[in-house]
């Protein structure tokens, strides 16, 4: 799975074109203002916020474990998107359509390599899946689309959005094994009460 964003440099050009043209098409031109809500990092990290509270609040431990994973999740593949990106230094396609990158910097325009909405998308849909499996294809289907459209809308190579999508798997897991405290989704999912 890591050599996907490799593979896709190869076809980069030709594939982030065609995956532009579908803007044209009606339905996501419809669904566009929701999409670009539903991925924005303001109200992914709200929401989690609002789960881990809630479960405090109500003493309900699936809802504060949901949100502390998430949050987790959110400032894990946040941070890790964004040293990346500053570190490759690659031009989204809206700076120029050739594959270009500078290396170290903090200049606009120069952040596009991996795509950070696509990494936490998909760090956010790995939890939710692990917790939530009934709904994983559901929460995998919304990580896909976060990335197409930052395509779409010429923030971002399909090479970017493919390693954010590997970056954000990676980080969901770990985020799992490491703060999921070894249960798995179903347990986490029992434990009602916070002692």
């Amino acid at each position: 799975m890591p050599i996907l964003p490799l593979i896709a440099f190869l076809f980069d050009t030709t594939l982030t074109v065609q995956l532009r043209e579908l803007q044209h098409i009606a339905i996501l031109h419809s669904l566009d203002p929701l999409l670009h809500f539903a991925s924005h990092g303001l109200t992914l990290i709200v929401s989690a916020l609002i789960l881990y509270l809630l479960g405090i609040h109500l003493r309900r431990r699936s809802l504060y474990e949901t949100g502390k994973l998430l949050i987790i999740s959110f400032m894990s593949a946040g941070l890790t998107a964004q040293l990346l990106k500053h570190l490759f230094g690659r031009a989204r396609p809206r700076v120029t359509g050739d594959i270009l990158f500078i290396g170290p910097t903090l200049k606009g325009g120069y952040d596009s390599f991996p795509s950070g909405h696509t990494t936490v998308a998909f760090s956010f849909a790995y939890v939710l899946a692990y917790l939530f499996p009934r709904y994983g294809v559901f929460f995998y289907v919304a990580a896909l689309f976060t990335g197409f459209e930052r395509v779409i809308h010429a923030s971002h190579f399909f090479s970017d959005v493919c390693a954010g999508a590997v970056i954000g798997l990676f980080i969901g897991n770990a985020v799992i094994r490491f703060f999921g405290e070894g249960r798995s989704g179903k347990e986490l999912q029992s434990s009602r009460v916070i002692r």
